[in-house]
């Protein structure tokens, strides 16, 4: 018995630790990166001065963003996390629109931006689109999945950059027809590597 408590039993311990710490993932830099605070019943419209800053930790900017329930709007469809989604293309108008966020960085560090585009062919839609990105002065453009139907379909896009300022924005934008394309983002985490 003294030697399983001598030798055995510290073993299990450190397995068991190095098991959890393996399980422990990176905390999200971003507040609310799956856009559920505050919650949209349908479809909310983010397109004037007063609206830009309705989504909890973003802000809009061009002509605004779509902020809506995914379930409540295209019936068979689910949003990547939660239940809502941010949609680029704003239908309203034909310029363009955006979303971003201010976080904290150290200059020289590396971070990695994981989120997850979408697309849908619901209301006479390609079912294709363009998610651009602009984060550490970089801006890099992304398709989305090819849609099928009218369900949302989704993918996981990831990309590494190096901070160069105390303070980071990411933005993420979309200049395509709104009346042809979608440009659907969800589930938005920016972790340090």
């Amino acid at each position: 018995m003294n030697v399983l408590k001598k030798y055995i039993a510290p073993l299990i311990v450190t397995a068991a630790l190095f098991g959890a710490a393996g399980n422990v993932a990176a905390a999200n830099l971003l507040v609310n990166g799956s856009f559920e605070q505050p919650g949209c019943s349908g479809s909310c419209i983010l397109d004037t001065p007063a609206k830009a800053n309705f989504i909890t930790g973003w802000t809009t900017f061009l002509s605004g963003a779509e902020y809506f329930n995914m379930p409540a709007s295209i019936g068979g469809s689910a949003a990547a996390d939660g239940v809502v989604i941010v949609d680029l293309a704003n239908y309203v108008y034909g310029n363009g629109g955006g979303i971003q966020q201010n976080f904290a960085t150290t200059p020289g560090a590396k971070y990695r931006l994981t989120f997850s585009a979408g697309n849908s062919r619901f209301a006479s839609r390609s079912g294709s689109g363009v998610v651009q990105v602009k984060v550490a002065g970089q801006t890099v453009s992304f398709d989305t999945p090819v849609a099928k139907g009218v369900a949302v379909e989704w993918n996981t896009v990831t990309y590494d950059f190096t901070a160069t300022t105390a303070q980071t924005t990411l933005a993420f934008f979309n200049e395509q027809n709104p009346y042809a394309n979608y440009a659907f983002i969800d589930n938005v985490i920016v972790e340090r590597l």
